[in-house]
């Protein structure tokens, strides 16, 4: 086969380990990894004194999405424009089930959304709301199809979207006899309803409440009803943005006794504390579950360490500024959420890598390889390794620079790393063999990104 594109004289990091290579690419596959020098194609990206990874894969974005009254900026196209800025080259977002309506026409919506539009490969996580009869019947045509994880959420009862526990434990049973898996927002809804309804009685409304009202044992609470759930129904389950030292702990022991568990924490959880709940533009670091403590913090940089929490994501939610500030004057009317899916990579390889706390391999995982493992896209995503798809970045690992409110694509008004003095910066991302951004500027085109039907979880 022709060799289309060399990645040449970086060090190309594989699961075996990193070394100085040329990466041969064609027909938007990786044809082989050869020494340095060695290959010849018809294009070259030069990436000496370069590091070459795996294309990032983010499970947990949300472009296109309406929330507690407002949109984020980005839309199915800016959003993956921003991701492939950012090194990710696979996303992975989500496709509501409204009530009294199937999993089929949430799933069929959000492709007739996303598909012409993308600018990178893409799954989709079914959001389920609903568990009745016809819906626990579309399970297994849903794995089979590709749609093999499903998202449930244990709070936002007002909202439609909480599943009580016995129709998530249905769930449970019919996704893990069809091979498919549930992935959970865990909180404790009655905990924190109370809590709310507490702290605005009292008048405590600042931005600082919503941490507040959303303690640590909300979620502990809700990981541990999850495991429980998950060894009873034999179904794999995944924990989303995780960030209670004491739920690490739960998924750690639930691993080391067989389960088919795994987590996830997100980067502003890494990079942030809260702390930041008290400055003057805390209401734009309002996310659920909220930013917690440096103890809380060195906890969950530790599981990621050791493997406990399995991956890093960006829980992207691009509101801006302006919609963020509407809601300021009562912690409970924020906007949710926090854009991030252009920033983990900068900030993993230098909070992570750069600052001794991960090792390149464990990043890697992190970043792409564990994540591809767990949601059904290896081998065909997560590595570099001949066979596989030609997904790559390749980063500066020397030169600092600030973050800023343009580091990142679009107009979001804010960004809330800004000031951190961050390297690892992308300076090239190859999608499936096309250059796709060099430097920040986009070279691809509306549309070029594909669906990928997930393979069975379970």
């Amino acid at each position: 086969m022709a060799v289309d594109l060399v990645v040449a004289n970086g060090t190309v990091v594989t699961p075996q380990g990193a070394a100085t290579a040329d990466v041969l690419i064609g027909d938007g596959r990786i044809l082989d990894i050869v020494a340095p020098g060695a290959g010849r194609g018809a294009q070259t990206v030069e990436a000496r004194d370069r590091v070459v990874l795996p294309g990032g894969i983010d499970p947990h974005v949300h472009f296109l999405m309406n929330f507690m009254g407002q949109r984020s900026v980005y839309d199915f196209f800016s959003g993956s424009v921003a991701a492939l800025r950012g090194g990710v080259t696979t996303f992975i977002d989500f496709a509501l089930q409204r009530q009294g309506r199937s999993i089929a026409d949430g799933l069929a919506f959000r492709r007739s959304k996303a598909d012409g539009e993308v600018a990178c490969d893409y799954g989709l996580h079914p959001i389920v709301t609903d568990v009745n009869d016809a819906s626990l019947a579309e399970i297994d045509g849903l794995v089979a199809g590709g749609a093999s994880t499903f998202k449930v959420y244990t709070i936002y009862r007002s909202e439609k979207l909480m599943l009580e526990d016995g129709p998530l434990l249905e769930l449970m049973h019919a996704a893990g006899r069809a091979g498919g898996g549930v992935i959970l927002h865990a909180e404790n809804a009655s905990i924190i309803d109370t809590a709310i309804a507490r702290a605005l009685a009292r008048g405590d409304v600042a931005p600082r409440f919503h941490a507040a009202t959303r303690p640590t044992i909300s979620e502990t609470e809700a990981v541990q009803r999850a495991i429980l759930f998950g060894a009873q129904a034999d179904c794999p389950i995944h924990i989303f943005h995780l960030n209670s030292g004491p739920a690490v702990a739960l998924v750690a022991a639930a691993r080391a006794r067989g389960q088919s568990v795994s987590a996830e924490t997100c980067t502003h959880y890494l990079a942030l504390t809260d702390e930041v709940y008290d400055r003057v533009d805390g209401h734009l670091f309002v996310a659920s579950p909220p930013l917690r403590d440096k103890a809380n913090q060195d906890m969950i940089w530790a599981g990621l360490a050791e493997g406990a929490l399995a991956i890093v994501t960006s829980d992207d939610a691009s509101y801006s500024a302006e919609a963020k500030a509407l809601g300021k004057a009562r912690f409970d009317t924020i906007a949710n959420g926090m854009p991030g899916v252009e920033a983990r990579l900068p900030l993993l390889w230098t909070l992570g890598v750069a600052s001794g706390r991960l090792t390149l391999e464990r990043f890697c995982e992190a970043w792409a390889g564990e994540t591809a493992k767990l949601f059904g896209l290896a081998p065909q995503k997560g590595a570099i390794a001949p066979g596989a798809d030609a997904d790559l970045v390749v980063i500066d690992p020397q030169t600092r620079r600030s973050m800023t409110v343009d580091s990142h694509f679009g107009p979001i008004g804010y960004n809330p790393f800004a000031g951190m003095e961050l390297t690892g910066w992308p300076v090239a991302t190859i999608r499936r063999g096309a250059i796709a951004v060099v430097d920040g500027v986009f070279r691809g085109a509306r549309g070029e990104g594909r669906y990928l039907a997930r393979k069975p979880v379970g």
